[in-house]
């Protein structure tokens, strides 16, 4: 007799693991492991903004949110994308609040790709490959190089685009390569996509975690450009909130209308007093903020001293983000042999590069998002432990 084995869907059943989820699995298994692989901020969430959840529950706030998410809260990120990402969108029709940016990239994804539509995708870069494939789209990856300091060439993007081209996926600061990509560029990018019809799905998840200056430009804001972007915002890592689960989308009408309707056959709406402590921290003090980037700067330079010291490692600076994404090929080992070793034999938790594509394969992703002593013992037992490939 078939067991439930059998009777899976396969659609869901061939999405493969989380790279990333295996790697934690496998330090689950350690004890003592120093983590340096997840992608979470040391900080706990900032008072006023765990106030606003405490009040609103006093409140009342405990029944059925919109499925649209609460119009005050939207208009208020209505009025941040104008004032801080130059994006303009109607508070009523053009914004849709989500369960992190995770469900707003997988909604837009839903509602946009058919099978056989091709999307672009960096590589290295995020692992969007699975949602693509649930819906029967073709991930096809465009490179980014370390010479370039892994920042996408436009005449890479034009050259991987075909009549099936339906959609790329910006995601700019990268992870895991902490690279930003410029408004030149961007403005090009845009051209590319005006002229041959393919929509972007913006991912900026670490807008505000900037570094020397660098700025971030949504290419949302750019000419033209208004009616072909999806972008996708999310509360996790700019006001450590990754527990919360709270993002939002700015896209045309069409596409908030069909996140809307599906909104109400997943999970309903955004948790209310989580929209109430989404409100507060994007109406309140952002000196938290600038306090964090500032304490990721230090650890930043931290690890990339360390990381350049260690005998067959060299590591570009990050512009942005909370990663820096070391060169191993010196070591003689493959990322994922390298990766396990370091859990297994050194107690240190990283993630091997070839998760985010091909192209990622000979690199690690170091987050340097521990506080700086959690840091600094970890980049200790990643340079023990590469040292000791070679006794």
């Amino acid at each position: 007799m078939a067991g439930i084995e059998d009777k899976l869907s396969r659609r869901t059943h061939e999405v493969k693991w989380s790279g990333i989820r295996v790697m934690f699995a496998i330090a689950e298994e350690v004890p003592g492991i120093v983590n340096l692989g997840i992608g979470q901020p040391s900080f706990d969430t900032p008072p006023f903004i765990r106030e606003a959840a405490k009040r609103a529950l006093d409140e009342g706030y405990t029944r059925y949110p919109p499925a649209r998410g609460f119009l005050d809260l939207r208009q208020a990120i209505s009025a941040k994308l104008r004032a801080e990402n130059g994006i303009e969108a109607d508070p009523a029709a053009e914004i849709f609040v989500a369960v992190g940016a995770m469900q707003g990239i997988f909604n837009a994804i839903l509602h946009l790709v058919d099978p056989g539509d091709e999307v672009l995708v960096m590589d290295p870069g995020y692992d969007y490959y699975s949602q693509i494939g649930l819906f029967g789209g073709v991930a096809v990856p465009v490179p980014v190089r370390e010479s370039n300091g892994f920042r996408v060439d436009p005449d890479d993007i034009r050259r991987a685009v075909t009549n099936r081209t339906k959609m790329l996926i910006l995601n700019t600061p990268s992870n895991p390569t902490g690279a930003v990509v410029d408004r030149t560029s961007l403005r090009e990018i845009a051209r590319i996509s005006r002229a041959n019809g393919f929509l972007v799905l913006s991912d900026e998840p670490y807008e505000k975690i900037m570094f020397d200056g660098t700025r971030h430009v949504s290419i949302g804001s750019l000419e033209g450009m208004r009616d072909l972007t999806i972008s996708v915002y999310t509360l996790s890592k700019t006001y450590a909130m990754t527990g919360w689960r709270v993002g939002y989308v700015a896209a045309p009408k069409p596409v908030i209308d069909e996140m809307e309707k599906i909104m109400e056959h997943q999970v309903s709406g955004v948790t209310a007093m989580v929209q109430r402590a989404a409100l507060a921290a994007i109406q309140g003090p952002q000196d938290c903020v600038a306090e964090m980037v500032k304490h990721y700067a230090t650890a930043r330079q931290c690890a990339w001293e360390a990381l350049n010291g260690i005998e067959g490692v060299h590591c570009l600076k990050p512009d942005a983000t909370f990663y820096a994404f070391p060169n191993i090929t010196g070591t003689g080992l493959g990322s994922w042999e390298l990766a396990k070793r370091l859990a297994r034999e050194h107690k240190v938790a990283v993630i091997p590069g070839s998760v985010f594509g091909k192209g990622g394969e000979g690199y690690l992703r170091v987050s340097f998002a521990a506080g700086l002593d959690t840091l600094r013992e970890g980049l200790d037992r990643v340079r023990k432990g590469i040292e000791s490939l070679r006794r």
